[in-house]
Order: C-alpha cells, then structure tokens, then sequence
C-alpha cells in the first residue's frame, strides 16, 4: 500500500520572484517610514500645530519601520531553519527546507479521533470563526496533546506560497482514505477546497462556481444596504 501511493510535492514561486517581492514590501514600509518621519520632524517644528497629531505621526512612524525592520530580519534570517517546501507521502505532511531537511511533519497515524460528538475528525474552518469569519477555509485535524487528550490542530499550508494548494490537501485527504480509514472526514471539506469528492483532485469548476455564488451574495447584500440607504432613510 505504502509503495502504490504516490508523493506530491508542493509547487512554489520561484525564490527570486518571491526574494523580489518581499524586498519590494520592506522598501515600500521603509519608505512609508521615511516620509512619516518627515512629517513628524516638520510637525514639531511647528509650534502651531496639535501635540496629538504629532504624535500620531510618530507612532505610525514606528509601526511602519518596525514592520520594515521585523520583514528584513525574517528574510535575512537562518534560512535553513525555514520552510522551503512540502512533501506529502504515505507517512503525511512533511515541511522541508531549502536542503531537504524535515522540519516538522504530521504523521497520519498521528492523528486520533475528534472528542466532541459534533465535530468530524477532519474540518474545515473559517481563518475566523464567529463574528468576524470570512470565505477562506483552512484545515483540521485531531493530535493528542500532552496530556493525551485530543486537540485540534491547523494544517497550515499557507507557510510558503504555494500554486497547488488544493491538490495538496486533496492529496492529504487521500493518505487519510488510504492509511487512516477509521477517520471521519466532513462532506464540507471536499466542497470547501474545490475538490472532486471521487477522485479528491482540485476541480477548478468548483471554484469558479464558487467565486460567481460568493460574488452574488456580495452584490446583493450592497444592493440592500444601499437600497435602504436611500429609500427608507431619506423618507426619514
């Protein structure tokens, strides 16, 4: 079983285009800062204007540089001990670096059972739930934590970026099929990363139908608001 599944590994972009795009960001931030500066220096030579305002530009200065100082640290940083790539296999995820190393992995037969009756094994879940969730979903499963109790835990994917995302987790719902067959798996998941509930590959159909519903509701919901805006508040 272990020799007929296959790997997949995670496809990227490539390391100069990101290496520009992130240099792009801290000089962006590094600028914002400079110029926050100068208004600040230019504020409290003038006697005339609030104390508030002055120090509001002050602060955003800080935010700014240290935003550009904390980035430029991060990519400056021991690059062997970041996640470069993903490999997903028979035992599960596993993160690599630059030089192939294993930095962290999560092991299928790792996994346990969800505790809470309500709750699959494997879920989905929005980046925030409640009040202020939005559209983009991410993935859970169950681990023991140190007390051997079960816990959920994110499958962070989300730690490079990445262009077969959903093939990926796709791909990792289907060493659960294979290897761990005990595990619930909620219909949700399949419908929340585009994917074929048969095949489990990335249908981008899925997506694009997706994308349209979610537009719509988008539109609707202004159409409303705006429509009470200017024909129930103005009778007002």
């Amino acid at each position: 079983m272990k020799e007929s599944f296959s790997e997949m590994r995670s496809e990227t972009y490539s390391p100069e285009y990101i290496s520009r795009l992130r240099w792009s960001i801290v000089i962006l931030f590094a600028a914002i800062a400079i110029i926050l500066l100068g208004f600040f220096i230019n504020a409290i030579s003038n006697t005339s204007t609030d104390t508030a305002s002055d120090m509001i530009f002050f602060l955003l200065f800080l935010i700014s540089g240290s935003l550009a100082g904390w980035l430029a640290y991060q990519m400056t940083g021991n690059q062997d001990e970041k996640i470069s790539g993903l490999l997903i296999n028979h035992q599960g995820i596993l993160f690599l670096n630059r030089k192939e190393k294993v930095l962290s992995e999560i092991n299928y037969q790792d996994l346990v059972k969800s505790k809470d009756p309500y709750i699959k094994d494997i879920y989905s879940e929005s980046q925030n739930p409640g009040k202020y969730s939005n559209f983009r979903k991410n993935l859970y499963v169950h681990e023991k934590d140190e007390t051997g109790k079960p816990q959920k835990k994110l499958i962070n994917l989300d730690v490079i970026p990445l262009k077969n995302r959903y093939d990926l987790i796709g791909h990792f719902l289907k060493g659960i099929h294979t290897f761990r067959p005990d595990l619930k798996i909620d219909p949700e998941v399949y419908k929340d990363f585009y994917l074929d509930e048969k095949t489990l590959r990335y249908a981008p159909d899925n997506l694009k139908n997706d994308m349209k519903v979610k537009i719509i509701t988008i539109a609707v919901v202004i159409l409303v608001i705006l429509a009470f805006r200017y024909f129930f508040l103005d009778e007002v």
